[in-house]
Parts: structure tokens; sequence; C-alpha cells
């Protein structure tokens, strides 16, 4: 019996075992993942590497073990990603694109951006949704300092900002 290690969680694991122990990855073609998740699992992790995170990490479904798994990379894409450029479920970022997003320019369902946030709820410094907070809002609801409502020179910087 020789010893591996598990591409997953660098375990050291018998080179008889059809998953390792420790995280149930499947060491084996074809074997099931413990049997706990019949769906499709995808993972993509370029070698090239910038400020030592991968360039891009793509994840889909769920963690061997149970739960879901982010990606984490300059450019991150999955059920939850980290990263620079981050595009998920729930995402985190300088720049996200999400179901739910946190980052300095946030698109997305509920976007808490600290630069610029567009969503149906949207927080930053710039917020633009149904439901906007921030010291420039614009919305069906726009809550700060400067809103379409309360200050009467936002439609003319808007105007001149967009050339509209």
């Amino acid at each position: 019996m020789a010893l591996i290690r598990c591409p997953e969680c660098q375990r050291e694991v018998s080179d008889k075992a059809s998953a390792c122990p420790g995280c149930g990855y499947p060491l084996r073609a074809g074997a099931p993942p413990d049997g706990r998740w019949p769906v499709p699992v995808y993972e993509y992790k370029s070698p090239r590497t910038v400020f030592g995170l991968p360039l891009i990490h793509i994840v889909y479904g769920p963690a061997w073990g149970g739960g879901l798994k982010p990606a984490k990379g300059f450019i991150a894409i999955g059920n939850i990603a980290i990263g620079v450029i981050a595009v998920g479920g729930f995402a985190a970022g300088l720049f996200t694109l999400a179901g739910i997003g946190l980052g300095l320019v946030c698109v997305a369902g509920i976007a808490l951006g600290l630069g610029v946030g567009v969503g149906g709820i949207a927080t930053g410094y710039l917020a633009v949704g149904g439901l906007a907070i921030g010291v420039y809002a614009i919305g069906g609801l726009g809550i700060g300092e400067h809103t379409i409502l309360n200050d009467p020179h936002l439609k003319d910087t808007l105007r001149r900002l967009f050339r509209v």
C-alpha cells in the first residue's frame, strides 16, 4: 500500500481508497463523492497567478465534503466568489456582479457597494436601485444627502455627466 496526496485537502491517503476519508473527494475515476451530491461539480484554477491568487478560479456545484466551495482568484466565478473581479451568487471583491454582492463597484440584486452600488437594493456613495441608500441616491426610494427629490441640482448634474 502506498500513500498519495488528496488533491482537494492535501491529506495523505491510501492509494487503494476510492475517496478521501477527510473530505470525501473521489480518488478513482467514476468513484462517487460519498454519494452525497448527485449533481455536476466543476472547478477550474488557472496555473498563472496574480498576487499569489490564481488568475481565474471557477467553481460550480457543492464541495465534496458538503456546503459550497468558494472561488478565490483575481477573477473569481462561482456560487461564492471572492476576488478582485468576482461573479457569483454571493460575491465580494473590488468589482462584483452577483445576486448578493459586496464591493467597491457592485452590480447585484442586493448591492452593498462602497463606491457605486447598482441593484434592486443598493448602497454606496452613489447608489442606484429600487431602494437606494447613499450620498447620491437615485431610485424608487432614494435615501441620501443628494436625491432627485431633495437636490434641485442633481438632475442638471446627471444631464451634464451623461450628456443627455
